[in-house]
Order: structure tokens, then C-alpha cells, then sequence
């Protein structure tokens, strides 16, 4: 496909992706070990968490419209016409542990659309939910599931144990370094970096897929940018060092409390796949061959989003998971194929233990007021 401005897209078709052999046997290590991560965690907060996305910062109602008039490269999937969806979404930091939000750490969204129709990624989901999940770092930090189990499972397994006193000397320890590394035209890796950014205003952050998906015919990576003038000037704003452990929760709250706010959802087609590769997940997709381009406006209302009903259906009851959706939009890479794995099983241990519903809303008068 060729737009007006003469790109090249990258068509989807059938067996695009490429497995390692070893992939499988990565990934059931991983699972193993997360596993752990879940059991530890019940044996310390005495109830079930996710083994990522731990804690939450509220839980908003809201809508997604579907712009018009959209090019024919961008109108696909869900967003091949224009139309108004109600959407739940919940901010969270991405840990396996609750920690004080006066630590920086990597942020994410998870965004369930409702009532979307049509031919679904994985054969025995009957919702009509379409979830996308998002984080603040806009490349995933490792390329690909035998990565992560050789380096990211280590990471995890540490942050899931490291207590919030050893966690702050360490970020400390990594700033200092990387302030000297800077000095002589270096820095940390990437993931490392993740822990000593600024700790700024959750509602002004970035959010992204990272790993790519598909879009309809063609391939895709996401974005969520602030757009309204309210959430845009919290962008790159800095937390105070000496803010509440739960600043998130109690700044979602108050900004919500008398501000609405719009986001853009934001589409980067894939143009080459040697440059733009699907099964790497950590590679920069280069705004210059492909820059994000807007599909749909997100919208939040004025609303208190971290009622006590709304944190238990949040935290307990609720699941995200970025393969509960259209075959449209299905995720594609090792990466998605790993958390395919990792997500169904912290969702099914999680509400096991916590006794708690597997619901999947289909309107949002489920979502508790």
C-alpha cells in the first residue's frame, strides 16, 4: 500500500512471523518462574497480584471515537469507520510489587474497548472486548522471549524481592553512574535507564504497545499522547521527591475531580521489516520513514476513579490481555507470544486465590461507580 505521501506499507499476511526453536522452552521457563513471583507475592500481601502491573492508579470510565475520513491504510480493524466506543481503562506501574510511587519505575495502561464485533485472535474467546496494553518505555527492553529468560526473568525475579529501601539505593546508585557515564558521551542500557528517568506525572506520560500488532492489512505499533491542554502540560512534569507512596492514585483523583481529558491514539505503520522488524521488539521504529499518525480520540470525564468499588473490581476482578481482541489486531512477535502465555496464567492464579470473578464487561454500567 502507497499513501499520498508515497510510503511503502509492509502487507500482513500469514506466517510473516519467524519462531525460534527454543522459543517454546523459553517460554514455559518464564511461566514457571513468574509463577513463583505469584506465590510469593500471596504469601506476603496474603491475597493474589498480577506478576506485572501490580499496582493501580485508577480505574476510568470513558469513550474512544474513531476518527473519520481516515486514510485507507488507517482505516482498518476497528478503525475502518468512524464510531464511538466506551472503554475501562486502568493505570498501574508495571512491577510485580507494590511499591511507593516515590520510586520511578515503568508505568502502564491497559485500555478495554466494548462491544467490538467481528472475527476474534484466539478461537475460544467469545467477549466482544478489545484490550491494548501499554507502557511508558516506547521500545520493549528486551527483543525477543529467549532475551527476556536469559536477562528481563532475572529482573523481574530481583524486582519482585528487592524491598523499597534497597530499591531506592540502587536507583540512586544507577543515577550517579550513569551522570558520570554521561560525562564521557555514554549511558546506561536501556534497561537500566527505565529506573533513573524523571518521575514525572502519570496522566502527562507517554504510553506505547511497544512490540508491534497487527492493523487490519497491514502492521502496527501504538501510541497514547495527551491532547487535551489540561493532561498535555503535565507532561514532563516532575513529581515532588517527597510526595504520598501513593501519589498516582491521589493525583489521578484530584485531576479528576474537576478536569475531563483527551488523548490521541496514534498508529506507526510498518514500512520495511529488515528496519522495522516484528520478532525484535527492542529496535527503534524510525519516525522518519513512519511517524505516528492519529486514529481515534480518547475522552474521560470528570469522575472519581479510585472509589473503593472501583479498586476491588480494578485490582481483583478485571483482566487485560492484549490477545483478548480481533484477529485484526492480533499481536504478533515473540515478545506478544510470550505474554499471551505469562498474562493468561498471573489472570488465572490471581483469581483463583482471591476467589474472585472472571468477568469480561460487555457494557460499562458493570464498571462500579
Amino acid at each position: 500500500m502507497t499513501d499520498g505521501q508515497t510510503r511503502t506499507y509492509v502487507r500482513f499476511r500469514e506466517g510473516i512471523e519467524e519462531r525460534c526453536r527454543c522459543e517454546k522452552k523459553d517460554i514455559d521457563r518464564i511461566v514457571r518462574v513468574l509463577r513463583g513471583n505469584n506465590e510469593r507475592s500471596y504469601r506476603r500481601y496474603k491475597r493474589g497480584l498480577r506478576d506485572a502491573h501490580a499496582k493501580g492508579h485508577g480505574i476510568l470510565r470513558g469513550t474512544l471515537e474513531v476518527k473519520a475520513d481516515l486514510p485507507p491504510e488507517l482505516a482498518q480493524g476497528m478503525f475502518a469507520a468512524p464510531k464511538t466506543y466506551d472503554i475501562i481503562a486502568r493505570l498501574s506501574s508495571t512491577a510485580g510489587a507494590i511499591r511507593s510511587d516515590q520510586l520511578r519505575g515503568v508505568r502502564g495502561l491497559g485500555i478495554k474497548v466494548l462491544g467490538v464485533e467481528g472475527e476474534r485472535a484466539l478461537p475460544d474467546d467469545t467477549a466482544t472486548t478489545q484490550d491494548f496494553i501499554m507502557v511508558t518505555h516506547r521500545e520493549f527492553l528486551f527483543a525477543d522471549a529467549h532475551a527476556y529468560a536469559r536477562a528481563g526473568m532475572l529482573t523481574a525475579w530481583a524486582l519482585a524481592r528487592l524491598s523499597d529501601p534497597v530499591y531506592r539505593v540502587g536507583t540512586e546508585i544507577l543515577s550517579r553512574l550513569n551522570g558520570a557515564l554521561e560525562h564521557c558521551g555514554k549511558s546506561l542500557p536501556e534497561t537500566l535507564l527505565v529506573f533513573v528517568a524523571p518521575n514525572t506525572h502519570i496522566l502527562g506520560d507517554l504510553f506505547y504497545t511497544s512490540a508491534p500488532l497487527r492493523y487490519g492489512d497491514y502492521i502496527a505499533k501504538m501510541a497514547y499522547v495527551p491532547s487535551s491542554p489540561e493532561v498535555a502540560a503535565l507532561t514532563e512534569t516532575s513529581m515532588d521527591a517527597n510526595t504520598d507512596v501513593n501519589a498516582c492514585a491521589l493525583m489521578v483523583s484530584d485531576f479528576f475531580s474537576c478536569h475531563s481529558a483527551e488523548y490521541e491514539l496514534q498508529v506507526q505503520l510498518c514500512t520495511n521489516l529488515e528496519r522495522m522488524p516484528i520478532e525484535d521488539a527492542s529496535v527503534a521504529w524510525p519516525e522518519s520513514e513512519s511517524p505516528h499518525r492519529a486514529v481515534a480520540t480518547i475522552h474521560f470525564p470528570e469522575q472519581d476513579p479510585y472509589t473503593p468499588q472501583r479498586r476491588a473490581f480494578g485490582d481483583d476482578v478485571l483482566s487485560f490481555n492484549s490477545w483478548r481482541g480481533l484477529d485484526a489486531h492480533r499481536p504478533l512477535g515473540s515478545i506478544n507470544r510470550l505474554k499471551q502465555k505469562v498474562y493468561e496464567a498471573s489472570s488465572d492464579f490471581r483469581h483463583r486465590v482471591n476467589n474472585a470473578p472472571r468477568l469480561e464487561p460487555s457494557d460499562v454500567s458493570q464498571l462500579p461507580p
